[in-house]
């Protein structure tokens, strides 16, 4: 296993412990609010106050929500958690032959996106179409080519900007994969438009020891907005 793969891994071990701890800190300073809480609902019970002080009574909405908040931490942590063990099952299990079902591929290209969009804004727009029919799904496709284009497409988006967005575009045309990949990067960001401008040249490399011909990688940059074009030769899954 190549050192990107055990890259990988170790990060996503060291995302998943920093879950665990955060939701383990979450959980210690709710149990220690309510510990509080109790105790001084005791000692006011104790003594006699005046009426007015009714009105400094604890809303008990306070604590239901925070404890909805707790869990949307936990839903979201459930969700990435579950796109990560997709991504290592493809990882570990699928793709130990040198072809593998184009479907496959993109269902890994989607969970890799979904566990992306932690990074970003719930309003960022982000835009995936994938015009690729049941046939053209078996067909057959190397491994890890679409991680590239769309790694860099969030690592290099201009994520403070409101007209800012990501696209992305799965399509299959006369055998052939077409992947697109645009984005806005930042105003003072110039980003060389050749192969090597955004870490494009191992991918280049595979490609062409993957496919020699049968493929074509172009990228350009136009008004802030880089786009990268991957086109793969499918071969038939007999």
């Amino acid at each position: 296993m190549s050192t990107f793969y055990y890259s990988l891994l170790f990060l996503v071990f060291f995302i998943l412990v920093l879950l665990a701890v955060f939701l383990y800190w979450k959980i210690r300073i709710l149990k220690r609010q309510n510990k509080l809480l109790i105790r001084q609902n005791r000692d006011l019970n104790s003594i006699s106050l005046p009426d007015e002080t009714n009105y400094y009574k604890l809303d008990p909405h306070l604590l239901k929500n925070a404890l909805n908040a707790i869990q949307s931490h936990a839903y979201q942590s459930y969700h990435a958690l579950d796109k990560l063990s997709n991504v290592l099952d493809y990882i570990l299990y699928e793709t130990d032959v040198t072809f593998v079902k184009l479907k496959d591929e993109i269902a890994f290209a989607q969970n890799l996106i979904e566990i992306n969009k932690l990074k970003i804004s719930p309003l960022f727009d982000l835009h995936i179409r994938k015009k690729i029919s049941a046939e053209a799904g078996e067909m057959l496709i190397a491994p890890f080519m679409t991680i590239n284009p769309i790694e860099n497409a969030f690592k290099h988006a201009d994520v403070q900007n409101e007209n800012s967005f990501i696209s992305v575009v799965f399509e299959v045309i006369d055998d052939y994969f077409h992947l697109t990949v645009s984005n806005r990067v930042m105003q003072k960001q110039k980003i060389d438009s050749s192969l090597g401008g955004l870490g494009n040249k191992t991918f280049s490399k595979r490609l062409k020891n993957i496919y020699g011909t049968e493929y074509s990688l172009n990228t350009e940059q136009k008004e802030n907005i880089y786009t990268v074009t991957v086109k793969i030769k499918l071969y038939q899954n007999d």
